[in-house]
């Protein structure tokens, strides 16, 4: 049952009913004791009222007309003492006789006996009194001055007892009203202590209402409280008790359920860690064997006595070890993406490294890119491998989406500058969005992909870009093919100046190495031997060390200009010999090169890392390894 918010569940009253009963029945509780209060009193005064009121109009009246009376008597006293002009006077009293009007109706039902009864006499005396001083007048206006003094000790005598009469009704009604106002405080003591009994009653219920509430609200919140707080310590396997189906419960519910995604994710990202740390321990192993490749086959390229055909053999060997390091190199810089680098950046460039590193998909899943990048595009301000890391999330998801759909399958890039900005568009023919999703689809753990999916994908996607003060919007609508928008803010030249040029400087050409002194610090053999061989080729003079302490005992005795070391070496690694560097030899730590297939693990270890021109990546080509040497080389002093 749902009717304006009462609600039934198996679990009984929800806990919105619940607390609409409380405030409720506190509320009529509460209406119900002051109401039989203002009752029990309101009703008492009202009969003391109603009681009171005709009774004191009648007496007031009369006590009026006693008062005009009593002028009439006082002025026909003058009478007797004056001779002359008694007809002005009496005139003057037939005025104030005539003032003296006989009191209205009232219900006398309402007034006391004694009350009524002494009243009734003082009417009867007024009226008597004012029959006299009638007499009176008319006894002046016929003459007859003799009978006056009688007259008015008649009048006197009356008066009188009018007087002593008027006091006793008085008397009787203050008694009477003294009576009425006990029993008013006696109903209202009465009303007060049934009241305090009613309070006292919610009082004894107000436990009931301290047990309700802890059971339904705070024990449930308390949990819950207890439950955040463990996961806020890394504890993921935290799961609430669900004892109702009110709205804690439900709360109750959601936390579960959000534990377990968090489980869930945790338990796929450490997979993705380790994945990680695995891949960077295989690049190292992977990039010597490719570079020693690559040099040997540049080095056997360039003889000149070598046939064109093995030459064209070395030069197809050379590419293709070239292509496998820069998708090393690519895996290698995603997985390591954690470091962040503010700069320029170029949007084509982390686009194209996005799409080397998913490039093997298209062939296999037989889909056509069509790339409409616009050439010149002005830089961005941001981090070149996070942009790349939302290029790949996009790219991935497209490729998921086109895998559900028979060929031809299409996938569209395009970049293009507008108003200030640089525009990314990802776009495929595939089934689309489902409208389920599509008004959550960047809320983190919302995904189409099943289990397959972490749901994380567009929703960090979006963050990464709104850091750099970009948007990221689906364009399309639910089931049309997805189409989606990046937007970046073009750098400004505030935010490109001291960043140094938009292209890479100029190397010192290698044939320039002549008298150049190099110390190569490599342990493997086979990869030292052709690098060895080509520098020499170019004019330097190159000694042989096998790891970080047999360099440093070499530095002693030889005269050296640019070192050259690998980063993984037993006894001695790269870290190590830049920190004993630093310390033995400051100058040469400021031109030691350092070759590794995982450069992140030299800024992880190292406090001090070395700058991002002197960390080479494996596998690099001679030529190249022969440029960085005559760079560093030049700045020798």
């Amino acid at each position: 049952m749902n009717r304006q918010g009462w609600s039934w569940s198996g679990g009984g009253l929800r806990l919105r009913s619940v607390l609409l009963l409380l405030v409720y029945g506190a509320f009529g509780y509460m209406v119900v004791v002051f109401g039989l209060l203002a009752y029990r009193v309101g009703s008492a005064a009202s009969e003391l009222r109603r009681d009171s009121e005709p009774m004191l109009r009648l007496y007031g009246e009369l006590t009026a007309r006693a008062g005009a009376l009593e002028q009439a008597v006082s002025t026909a006293k003058l009478l007797v003492e004056v001779g002359s002009g008694r007809e002005v006077i009496a005139s003057k009293i037939r005025a104030m006789v005539g003032r003296a009007e006989a009191p209205s109706p009232v219900p006398f039902a309402r007034v006391p006996l004694r009350m009524r009864t002494e009243l009734a006499r003082v009417d009867e005396l007024s009226s008597a009194l004012q029959n006299r001083l009638v007499e009176l007048v008319a006894a002046v206006e016929l003459g007859r001055g003799d009978e006056l003094p009688m007259r008015l000790a008649a009048i006197d005598s009356l008066h009188d007892e009018l007087i002593v009469r008027l006091g006793e009704a008085q008397r009787i009604g203050l008694e009477d009203l003294v009576a009425r106002e006990r029993e008013l405080d006696t109903t209202v003591q009465r009303a007060t202590q049934d009241v305090l009994w009613w309070l006292a009653g919610g009082v004894l219920f107000v436990p009931v209402l301290v047990v309700v509430a802890r059971r339904r609200i705070e024990r449930p919140l308390r949990a819950l409280e207890a439950g955040l707080g463990r996961v806020a310590e890394g504890e993921l396997g935290v799961e609430i008790p669900v004892h109702r189906d009110d709205e804690i419960g439900r709360l109750a519910r959601h936390f579960n359920q959000m534990t377990r995604v968090l489980r869930d994710r945790a338990e796929e990202q450490g997979r993705f860690v380790a994945a990680g740390e695995l891949l960077a321990g295989v690049a190292h192993e992977v990039n010597n064997p490719l570079m020693a490749i690559v040099a040997l086959s540049g080095n056997r390229a360039t003889d000149p006595e070598l046939a064109p055909e093995l030459r064209a053999e070395m030069q197809q060997i050379l590419r293709q070890g070239q292509r496998a390091g820069k998708l090393v190199a690519g895996l290698l810089r995603f997985v390591r993406s954690g470091d962040r680098h503010a700069g320029r950046v170029d949007v084509n460039r982390s686009l194209r490294d996005a799409l080397d590193l998913v490039a093997y998909q298209f062939r296999v899943d037989e889909i056509t890119l069509e790339s409409r990048m616009e050439e010149d595009l002005p830089p961005i301000w941001g981090d070149a491998l996070r942009l790349e890391q939302v290029c790949v999330n996009l790219l991935s998801n497209a490729i998921d989406a086109l895998r559900q759909v028979r060929p031809p399958r299409r996938l569209l890039v395009a970049t293009w500058a507008e108003a200030g900005r640089v525009m990314l568009r990802v776009a495929d023919n595939g089934p689309g969005i489902p409208a389920a999703i599509a008004g959550r689809l960047f809320h983190p753990f919302v995904t189409s992909k099943g289990a397959q999916g972490t749901g994380l994908g567009l929703y960090i996607s979006r963050q990464i870009v709104r850091e750099m003060g970009g948007t990221l919007e689906l364009e399309s609508r639910p089931g049309q093919p997805a189409s989606f928008l990046v937007s970046l803010p073009a750098a400004q030249r505030e935010d490109l100046a001291g960043d140094g040029p938009a292209v890479e400087p100029d190397r010192p050409a290698a044939r320039g190495l002549a008298g150049v002194r190099v110390l190569l610090v490599e342990d493997e053999e086979p990869l030292r031997r052709p690098m060895v061989k080509y520098l020499r080729r170019c004019g330097a003079t190159v000694h042989e060390a096998s790891d970080g302490l047999d360099a440093l005992a070499r530095l002693d005795a030889l005269p050296v200009d640019v070192i050259v070391a690998d980063l993984r070496m037993p006894r001695m690694d790269g870290v190590a010999l830049h920190r004993a560097l630093r310390q033995s030899h400051p100058a040469l730590a400021r031109r030691l090169l350092i070759l590794s297939g995982d450069l992140s693990q030299l800024s992880a270890a190292d406090g001090e890392a070395l700058p991002r021109d002197r960390l080479l990546v494996k596998p690099i080509t001679l030529e190249e390894l022969g440029a960085n040497v005559a760079r560093v080389a030049a700045t020798a002093g």
